[in-house]
């Protein structure tokens, strides 16, 4: 049974104010409370949250997280708030809420956590868009139906006092990994006799299967329906799949993704699945897609515009008002037309963690890719198309040129790869049974893609919060003037990747943890490539 809607500000049985706080010195509607599948309720007051940290993470498609309360005297389940449980009863679609039970525990992870965050927008706070009310809606509001799958409970100092830590994940992610699937391919080709066809004629895109896998997992027959997006990868190849004895839905999904490689306009590129927080639309896109968003470099100038993915520009706030007699450069590296929140958008401290060597050598080599065609009984092992150079130039392609130019300097790759790697005397082994050569780019090249995306340059700080920033967008990072220019800014500066992002909600005070990568270096570094 699903919880679509618990309870809504625009009713008329409840008070909207009800659920405003004030949370770094700004009204927001925050709306926290646990469910059971059987309708018992407690709403969680913000006094009762010691902590709610929303971890959006974009390897993931879901989001995740945990939330420590205040569970003195075990107040969660003991306490009982009628009138709260009254207007639950009266507006939830749930039919079974009764306002006479308190809230219990159940540990089945049917033990719901509902999440509604969003800032009041108005005149008078740091929210002041001019946006529609849809607009607004979509671009501040977090709303979240979260599955509880472990807690823990932490004694305090004082005698009975004791706080309760619920880790969560997204309730889509739960149901893939309780429900067993029987998903095939074979039940959605032209194919008229299926069982009398071969395994090509059972197979369809590998976009197409994920989509009709997902469509029907969720069906609203179990009372979780999603929305397929408009943006959702075909892919460069077909697959067949019969869903194995034994497999849940989450095993069905990760063999899918797996097999899943863009098209040649993509340069056969990773794709990746996500779910938008608010509204359940799925959508499966290419890495390269993304990155063509973050920029709008259709106009012929030196100084593109912000892209419909890039959120805002962030200031490093340390290397501000430094007196000293150095010779001031220009330090323009993020699109001039981006959103800067002065209040929320200076960076203070920051770690800033280069590629590490360690994984470098290991992970970001030339892949020769073994197979075994049993159909023609003939081993192949490839090379070139998995090799070091063949990923360096779709690194380049995809995840650099998008970058060049942005500024009075070129873009260019900041992965350098020695002679070993030249040389192929580093390399990597993979096997596998996969038939198609170009389906095998996802066992070879793009796991080097993939690595040399998300081992990059890594930024990551901490700023004051604002709901919409998002994993999966991109940033800009910047500074004044008041150092001159040196080659670390073409390597910290410019246009940044959102790898994670972490809502840290701490009392009536908010926070992000934005961990993010960088992809190039303006003007060429020209570091030694010939080192081993």
């Amino acid at each position: 049974m699903a919880i679509v809607t618990t309870q809504n500000t625009d009713s008329p049985a409840q008070d909207p104010k009800e659920f405003i706080n004030i949370i770094n010195n700004n009204p927001y509607r925050f709306n926290i409370g646990l469910f059971t599948s059987d309708g018992r309720y407690q709403q969680l007051k913000m006094g009762a949250i010691n902590s709610l940290v929303l971890i959006d993470n974009f390897t993931n498609f879901y989001h995740y997280g945990y939330i420590i309360i205040d569970n003195t005297f075990d107040a969660a389940e003991r306490m009982v708030d009628f009138e709260t449980q009254q207007s639950i009863a009266a507006n939830s679609t749930i039919n079974t809420v009764s306002p006479k039970k308190g809230f219990i525990f159940k540990g089945d992870s049917r033990d719901l956590l509902v999440v509604d965050i969003m800032p009041v927008l108005s005149e008078d706070s740091d929210f002041n868009f001019n946006t529609t009310d849809k607009e607004a809606e979509n671009f501040f509001k977090m709303s979240f139906t979260f599955s509880i799958n472990n807690t823990e409970e932490i004694p305090g100092s004082a005698p009975g006092q004791k706080f309760k830590k619920l880790y969560f994940w997204d309730m889509y992610y739960e149901l893939l990994r309780e429900k067993n699937s029987y998903f095939s391919t074979a039940n959605y080709t032209d194919s008229e006799d299926v069982s009398n066809s071969d395994d090509s004629n059972r197979s369809i895109y590998t976009g197409e299967a994920i989509k009709s896998f997902l469509t029907e997992f969720f069906n609203e027959e179990d009372g979780w329906p999603i929305t397929i997006g408009d943006i959702f990868d075909q892919g460069a190849t077909k697959v067949f799949f019969s869903s194995p004895a034994g497999y849940k839905g989450a095993d069905c999904l990760e063999y899918l993704l797996s097999r899943h490689v863009s098209n040649s306009d993509n340069n056969y590129d990773q794709a990746f699945l996500r779910v938008e927080r608010n509204t359940s639309v799925f959508n499966l896109e290419s890495l390269r897609d993304i990155f063509k968003k973050a920029l709008n470099t259709e106009a012929n100038s030196s100084t593109p515009q912000v892209g419909s993915s890039y959120l805002e520009t962030f200031k490093l706030g340390v290397y501000s008002d430094v007196n000293n007699e150095f010779t001031i450069e220009n330090v323009s590296f993020t699109p001039p037309d981006a959103m800067f929140l002065d209040k929320y958008g200076t960076i203070n401290n920051f770690n800033y963690d280069p590629m590490p060597g360690a994984h470098s050598q290991q992970d970001l080599v030339s892949v020769l890719v073994h197979s075994y065609n049993n159909d023609e009984k003939q081993f192949t092992v490839e090379q070139n198309q998995h090799s070091i150079q063949s990923t360096l130039c779709a690194y380049d392609a995809n995840y650099v040129q998008p970058f060049n130019p942005v500024s009075f300097a070129g873009a260019y790759p900041n992965f350098f790869p020695g002679q070993y790697r030249m040389q192929q005397k580093n390399v990597k082994n993979v096997f596998t049974i996969i038939k198609d050569s170009t389906q095998r780019f996802s066992s070879g090249r793009n796991r080097a893609l993939y690595n040399n995306i998300f081992l990059n340059n890594t930024l990551l700080f901490k700023v004051p919060g604002s709901t919409h920033r998002i994993a999966g967008s991109f940033i800009g990072i910047n500074r004044d003037n008041a150092f001159s220019f040196s080659d670390f800014d073409s390597k910290i500066l410019g246009v940044y990747f959102i790898v994670e992002v972490k809502h840290i909600f701490q009392g009536n005070e908010y926070f992000n943890e934005i961990r993010c990568i960088k992809t190039y270096s303006y003007d060429n570094l020209q570091l030694i490539t010939g080192s081993r």
